[in-house]
């Protein structure tokens, strides 16, 4: 079903599975217009052999306008950056992103949107280094404690896929229910509930195949105090689990999460992040 998106490499396939426009995300977009500055963070991660790769982001807000690069350093001293540029306001919004990758190849992410009234549009253009196109059209509501969004996948060779959204939330409470349906007609589902409150977290992920078999990603965490916790326990169709665990703590610009994660064969990797964030008027 996604044979043609990897076509266009891994980094658009990561901004196709991770960017989910939600009702919070446009309001955020809307807090842009309280004010104006600039910002900055930075990074370092340790993997299990000691390797560590380095990300510098930095960016800028104000008059309807933004911009946020991002450089990302390997353990070899070769370099990616994601540069953004964006505008807001009126109920419309713009971003336009250039990936360049370490071989100096290059993929643009163009995406224009609307927003009010309970209701929001998002279509967003993907351009791989070859020229090959695909698209990503959003539409979706929100308000009275539930939510629909509705997404349509093109491919370059105009095949379609669908993801089909809808949820609730409020009281401490949340559910959201995802099918996904290929090219091919065929279907598969996420069913998702939640609760958060009293700094306390818990989500529990249900993902069923089109063939019926089922995997779970049952998450329970903790925040406050400059501390957070994320316990992730991933089981298997064939019952096999994995767990990720995470904690960190952020507070007068710095922050750490460290990492740890367990596969079903028992072995583990840690994953270690620090840094510190600016932000000025």
């Amino acid at each position: 079903m996604l044979n043609w998106i990897r076509n266009l490499g891994i980094a658009l396939l990561a901004f196709l599975v991770t960017a989910d426009v939600a009702p919070a995300r446009i309001g955020g977009m809307r807090g842009f217009g309280h004010g104006s500055g600039q910002w900055s963070r930075q990074a370092t991660k340790t993997g299990p052999n000691g390797r560590q790769r380095n990300v510098q982001v930095n960016g800028s807000y104000g008059n309807g306008q933004f911009t946020r690069n991002k450089t990302v350093t390997g353990a070899n001293g070769k370099q990616a950056t994601a540069n953004t540029t964006g505008t807001y306001g009126n109920g419309q919004f713009t971003k336009d992103k250039t990936i360049t990758g370490p071989n100096g190849k290059q993929a643009t992410v163009d995406t224009t949107g609307t927003y009010g009234n309970g209701q929001y549009t998002k279509d967003r253009t993907i351009t791989g280094p070859n020229g090959k196109q695909a698209t990503v059209d959003t539409t979706g509501t929100y308000g009275n404690g539930q939510f629909t969004k509705d997404k349509t996948i093109t491919g370059p060779n105009g095949k379609q896929a669908t993801v089909d959204t809808t949820g609730t939330y409020g009281n401490g409470q949340f559910t959201k229910d995802k099918t996904i349906s290929g090219p091919n007609g065929k279907q598969a589902t996420v069913d998702t509930t939640g609760t958060y409150g009293n700094g306390q977290f818990t989500k529990d992920k249900t993902i069923t195949g089109p063939n019926g078999k089922q995997a779970t990603v049952d998450t329970t965490g903790t925040y406050g105090n400059g501390q957070f916790t994320e316990d992730k326990t991933i089981t298997g169709p064939n019952g096999r689990q994995a767990t990720v665990d995470t904690t960190g703590t952020r507070g007068n610009g710095q922050f750490t999460k460290d990492k740890t994660i367990t596969g079903p064969n028992g072995k583990q990797v840690n994953v270690q992040s620090s840094g510190s964030a600016t932000k000025q008027p």
